[in-house]
C-alpha cells in the first residue's frame, strides 16, 4: 500500500485502491494506492512491513551517510497507472473514516475493577504474597 498525496490524484486520475506500477533503477514493485494528505509534494509512502510488495525490492544497498541506515528515501520511482480497478486497502474500521480508538487514555480504573486483577503483594486465593529478599552481608575475618 502506498500513499500517495491528492495532487497526484488529480494529475493521473488515481484514487484509494488504484493498482500502481513503480519501477525503480533497482527493481518494481506493483501496490495498491492510499490518496491522503499525510504526505507533501509529489512524495510517497510505503510502510517498511510489506509482505506482498516490500520497498526493499526498490531501494539500492547504499546506507545513509551520518545514520548508516538504508537511504530508503533517495528512492526515485517512475509511476505507471495500471488499468485495473482495485478496493482501498484501508479497513473501514480504520480512524480515518471516523472511528477513533474508543480507549481514551490509559483508564487504570477499568484495569483495577476487573475480577482477575489482584493488587501487588495482595493475599488472594491462588495469588502468593511478595516477599521481601534481604541479602547478608558477608564478614570476612583476616587471619
Amino acid at each position: 500500500m502506498w500513499k500517495f498525496l491528492p495532487i497526484l490524484r488529480l494529475e493521473r486520475g488515481i484514487h484509494s485502491g488504484t493498482w500502481v506500477q513503480l519501477i525503480s533503477r533497482y527493481g518494481k514493485v506493483r501496490v495498491r494506492a492510499v490518496v491522503t494528505d499525510r504526505v507533501h509534494g509529489k512524495e510517497l509512502y510505503m510502510p517498511m512491513n510489506s509482505v506482498e510488495s516490500p520497498v526493499n525490492r526498490l531501494t539500492s544497498s547504499y546506507t545513509d551517510a551520518a545514520t548508516h541506515t538504508p537511504a530508503y528515501k533517495e528512492t526515485s520511482v517512475q509511476m505507471i497507472v495500471l488499468p485495473e480497478p482495485g478496493e482501498n486497502p484501508l479497513p473501514r474500521t480504520n480512524f480515518r473514516y471516523g472511528h477513533p480508538t474508543p480507549q481514551h487514555g490509559v483508564e487504570v480504573e477499568r484495569k483495577w475493577n476487573r475480577p482477575d486483577y489482584t493488587e501487588p503483594g495482595s493475599q488472594k486465593p491462588g495469588n502468593q504474597k511478595l516477599v521481601q529478599i534481604r541479602m547478608n552481608e558477608t564478614k570476612t575475618i583476616s587471619t
